[in-house]
């Protein structure tokens, strides 16, 4: 990446699910077994206080992650954890395609890598 500086992104939230469950569901299984290993988790779906699409992620020992289900430019679907915790921010998550995104300490998005 040119300068190796973050980069600020365009995300908007997932107002419509359908279609988009599977791949979210996917990206945060991944999200949670790169910090934690392979487990079991309920997620559940909701809307959240703006009208954008959430998931709740619970493990088995009861903790809890939310998600907040965004579109990176529109199109490619990433879940960023909200508030995205101090451990997990200098590795972000990753998008659909590959791209990195993490969350400043102000809860601004920013791009750290490409594919």
């Amino acid at each position: 990446m040119p300068g190796d500086r973050p980069m600020s992104v365009d995300v908007h939230e997932v107002t419509e699910l359908a279609g988009y469950q599977t791949v979210f569901r996917q990206l945060i299984q991944k999200s949670v077994e790169e910090r934690r290993g392979s487990m079991d988790m309920g997620f559940d779906f909701h809307r959240g206080w703006n009208g954008g699409w959430r998931c709740r992620v619970t493990a088995p020992s009861g903790a809890a992650l939310d998600f907040a289900l965004l579109l990176l430019e529109g199109v490619t679907p990433v879940a960023v954890p909200v508030p995205m915790p101090q451990g997990w921010r200098s590795r972000g998550v990753a998008a659909a395609d590959g791209r990195r995104l993490t969350s400043t300490s102000d809860g601004a998005l920013e791009l750290i890598s490409t594919p």
